[in-house]
């Protein structure tokens, strides 16, 4: 029986081609679409869920007062000292991470990414595995353990342990030492907000700083505690905050004022948008609006498959009137429906997921995402279980309910129901229309803010500007950047700590007399001139053969006016206040055009240039190639950078794209909302176009005695299209205020926005008109030219 009822389905859907293969190809796109969308997003769900008592453990953040709004992901030494003395904590580690360091392996010298210094706890909290060695060894000096990535990159086959590894740079530090292997790890897993290459021991080399950070206002340390069961995250945060307003540290030099914050480790991946991430994460990513955007795509290719099954099992009307003449029952006909379906839906999982397989490079790259399919994990069946739920749950309501429920067999085989007509299908297909109106309309005002923050004047200029990161100092950065300006394409050479968009230090603003702290970078006065910033006060003297003192913004400089009324009135505020041994009194230069350091999320807030020539400021050297001349400008600088550092790679970016980056969550929206805008609008000239088909094929005999009666070509296009225009117009009504209301929310995200136009609404909705005509036009012009005499002989 069960092969029979298979063999029937599968000759029904052979013997209507044109309307199986719409409707597969549809259906295959849509959910192609949902389980990337919908996976992509479970994944980054689950990131750090396969850690023990990973609800448990929190990461500890200390900000400091004034600096509310740049939180950083590392924090004060004294935190860990802390966590000894507060009983609700189980288990407490501290780490350091650098993102990118200088290793050396014989007589190669090479940057290294991600090299962590941990202890025992760290391996015992965050589960690290061994694959060659004893993890005890890490409470050695001056050990490491390497990863198998590293250890299949620069071993191969040989065994490792025993090997030197020469530190000489981390951040800040140079020169560690040497350090010996004593095992490999496991790669850190693919869905954990951090990874790890080398694994140093923190005694040794590292011994003296770590011992230095309780006494510190330094944020160079990563502070993880685990709570105990029942322990309130509150009450740490509170005891934390009395020990260190307990403590000497509070009235050593810098900021007073401290919060201590315990962040879940489950909601750093997709809530932490801190400075200093371990990783980068997914915060400035709209998790939950990509799962809407996989369920209105997933709901538009369902609707899309439930209108063409209806219009489909309409064209079988007859068929299912005869089988209920002569005995059978609403369940038994819904029952061969759905099993029809349920083949149907299975068949295009199936293709959906080799699609995938074939396109998921493509997706990867064009997204920018990091998506892959874990198909040992259970959200993969749940999805599958869960279209295929959405896709017999609707066909069984709109079938059973409107199609069986209410039309007698009498009335099916007498032919005195009318289809084409049908509100159903009106319903859905005008559903459909407003979905994919919302998404194109919400494409082009992602869009339009995208160009409109690009496009911002940012008070500087970022177009060719080369960054060169410089981690060897032996040289003289100087000589290096007289040798780049006497290029023809050179225009300006500049030095700085920071770079934009890279997390600035924090300068307290008590000692100036108003509440706050400043951001602040360490540069050259080159530097101001590289990125052609524009000083609105320059008080530096022209006889001066090199720059020092402070250049502040125009919005800290209108504050500090505010309060102080004149300049003269501010020095003589900032002369009187105590210095230490080691602190030097602020000499003011210059105001500077207000600029965004950050990124148009933010407002522009107070910041402040500490210019001076000391070579440490030369982390970044920041070139400007002049216009016309970017590529050989280039290969002038890797000439040069190779004959003053030619044991260094010549590691180099373009601030641009570095700001560009800044946007990064809006890019990735704007091409998804693109591209599934190209699969709404796919879908449904699909549907429209077997509607149209269906449509055209119910009216033959109407058709047919209109031609005869002498009606043109023109007026039965008119006719069969004036339907679908209405449907277009109702969907436009529909999707107009509720795009309005989502983008405008969205738009909030930014402290600098465009405007909400309103021919974007307009053009959205002249776009879906024109595909609806365009698609519809075909089918009707095809049968508006039939011969008359066929059209009647049709029925």
């Amino acid at each position: 029986m069960v092969l029979y009822s298979l063999k029937i389905i599968l000759r029904r859907l052979f013997k209507d081609k044109a309307f199986s293969t719409i409707s597969l190809v549809g259906l295959v796109i849509g959910i192609a679409s949902f389980l990337i969308l919908f996976l992509y997003v479970s994944n980054e769900k689950s990131f750090d869920k396969h850690f023990n008592d990973h609800e448990r453990i929190y990461r500890v953040t200390s900000i400091p007062g004034g600096r509310e709004e740049t939180l950083w992901a590392r924090s004060l030494g004294i935190i860990h000292t802390a966590t000894a003395r507060i009983p609700e904590i189980e288990d407490a580690i501290q780490f350091s991470h650098c993102e990118v360091g200088t290793i050396k392996m014989g007589e190669q010298t090479f940057q290294q990414n991600d090299i962590m210094s941990v202890d025992e706890n760290f391996i015992e909290m965050f589960s690290v595995q061994s694959k060659v060695g004893d993890l005890s060894e890490i409470t050695r000096p001056n050990t490491v353990f390497i990863s198998e990535d590293f250890a299949g990159k620069h071993f191969k086959n040989e065994n490792p342990v025993g090997q030197i590894i020469s530190i000489e740079a981390l951040q800040y530090a140079r020169n560690i030492g040497n350090y010996e292997i004593r095992g490999i790890v496991k790669n850190t897993h693919p869905k954990t907000h951090f990874k790890y290459e080398l694994l140093l021991s923190q005694k040794g080399g590292l011994q003296e700083r770590y011992e230095a950070q309780p006494s510190q206002k330094t944020q160079w340390l990563y502070n993880y505690i685990k709570l105990r069961k029942g322990a309130l995250p509150r009450e740490v945060e509170n005891k934390l905050l009395s020990y260190y307003d307990a403590s000497s540290l509070k009235q050593t030099r810098g900021p007073k004022d401290y919060q201590f914050q315990l962040v879940p480790m489950d909601d750093i991946h997709l809530k932490s948008n801190f400075r200093f991430e371990l990783k980068e994460s997914s915060s400035k990513i709209n998790i939950g609006l990509f799962l809407f955007i996989s369920f209105v795509i997933l709901l538009v290719s369902l609707l899309n498959f439930v209108n063409l099954t209806i219009a489909k099992l309409i064209k079988q009307s007859k068929e299912l009137g005869l089988k209920k003449s002569i005995g059978a029952t609403q369940g038994q006909l819904t029952s061969q429906i759905l099993a029809e379906v349920f083949l149907f839906c299975l068949v295009s999982i199936i293709l959906a997921f080799s699609t995938i397989e074939f396109i998921k490079p493509f997706v990867n790259k064009f997204f920018e995402i990091d998506f892959n399919i874990y198909y040992s994990e259970p959200v993969v069946a749940l999805s599958v279980l869960l279209v295929l739920g959405f896709c017999l749950g609707l066909t069984a309501i709109f079938v059973g309910l409107f199609l069986l429920r209410k039309t007698s067999a009498i009335e099916i085989l007498s032919g005195k129901i009318n289809y084409s007509g049908s509100h159903i299908l009106k319903s859905l297909l005008v559903l459909q229309i407003t979905i994919v109106i919302i998404i194109i309309s919400s494409t082009f005002l992602v869009n339009k803010q995208i160009n409109f923050v690009l496009n911002q004047p940012l008070g500087f200029d970022k177009e060719n500007v080369v960054v060169i990161n410089l981690k060897d100092f032996s040289n003289d950065p100087a000589v290096f950047a007289r040798e780049l300006e006497k290029q023809s394409q050179i225009a300006s050479v500049g030095f700085t700590m920071q770079h934009f968009g890279y997390p600035a230090q924090s300068l307290p603003l008590e000692g100036l007399g108003i509440d706050g702290t400043a951001e602040m970078v360490f540069a050259n006065y080159n530097y101001l001139e590289t990125m052609n910033i524009q000083l609105l006060e320059n008080w530096i003297s022209p006889s001066a053969d090199t720059v020092r003192g402070m250049v502040i913004n125009n919005h800290l400089y209108k504050r500090l006016m505010e309060r102080h009324g004149s300049m003269e009135a501010l020095k003589t505020f900032n002369e009187s206040q105590p210095l230490e041994s080691d602190q030097t009194r602020i000499n003011f230069v210059g105001v500077a055009k207000d600029f965004n350091y950050s990124s148009a999320h933010e407002f522009v807030g107070d910041f402040a240039f500490w210019l001076g020539e000391s070579n440490n400021l030369a982390r970044f050297i920041h070139v400007r190639i002049n216009s016309g001349s970017l590529r050989t400008g280039i290969d002038k600088i890797r000439e040069t950078w190779n004959t003053y550092y030619p044991g260094q790679e010549f590691d180099f970016f373009f601030i641009d794209e570095t700001i560009s980056s800044q946007y990064k969550a809006e890019t990735i929206l704007s091409r998804i909302l693109f591209a599934f805008s190209i699969i709404g609008i796919l879908i449904s000239i699909l549907g429209i176009s077997a509607l149209a088909l269906f449509i055209s094929q119910q009216r033959t005999k109407e058709i047919g005695i209109r031609k005869v009666n002498g009606a043109r070509v023109s007026e039965i296009l008119t006719l069969l299209n004036i339907d679908f225009v209405k449907w277009v117009v109702i969907a436009f009504v529909i999707a107009t205020p509720i795009a309005y209301y989502t983008m405008n929310k969205w738009l909030e995200n930014f402290a600098y926005k465009t405007s909400l136009s309103w021919w974007i609404f307009a053009l959205a909705g002249l776009l879906a008109l024109g595909i609806a005509l365009l698609t519809v036009s075909w089918q009707s012009w095809r049968a508006a030219t039939r011969n008359p005499g066929e059209a009647l002989r049709y029925e």
